[in-house]
């Protein structure tokens, strides 16, 4: 069991670890292209059309892509204190029920979500040559990210990692 532990934990980390620099680079090119709207709008006169469009694209991708870390780090706020006031079997049962809670949650939006992107697939966005399916493609791929990461806070509730106090 330990293993398993390991080997989802070193999993985990590494797939934080692109989404994290994933997370850069998308912020990095809206605050850019958001830059360059305003620059070219007011100091030359003309407006980029396509702007607005692409920086709210990559808001959805940062806001469905930031979960997962959120959940690794126990960023849920609301839950996050409920479960550290709790200490022995009772904070065992309660981690066991938020993880089993936000299991079901993160299935039926990764499984749930599947079908909208299907039916997205063929529709291109307005003023970028991008099938709608890449855009809502984020919501399964954050599903199935977050699942695996709620599966690994949950066997830590049992299988602690080393230095880590149960």
């Amino acid at each position: 069991m330990r293993a398993i532990a390991a080997f989802l934990s070193s999993l985990t980390v590494r797939i934080d670890r692109i989404v994290n620099r994933l997370l850069f680079v998308i912020l990095f090119v809206m605050t850019a292209v958001t830059f360059a709207q305003v620059v070219s709008r007011y100091a030359l006169g003309f407006s980029i059309s396509w702007s607005e469009e692409l920086c709210r694209f990559l808001f959805i991708w940062i806001i469905f892509l930031g979960v997962p870390p959120l959940i690794l780090r126990s960023g849920m706020t609301a839950f996050d204190m409920l479960l550290r006031s709790l200490k022995g079997w009772k904070a065992v049962v309660a981690g066991c029920v938020v993880s089993g809670a936000s299991f079901c949650f993160f299935w039926l939006m990764a499984v749930g979500s599947l079908p909208l992107v299907e039916r997205q697939i063929p529709q291109i966005a307005t003023s970028l040559p991008v099938s709608m399916g890449l855009v809502y493609g984020v919501i399964p791929l954050s599903g199935g990210l977050s699942l695996l990461f709620a599966a690994e806070r949950l066997l830590r509730l049992f299988v602690p990692a080393d230095g880590e106090a149960r």
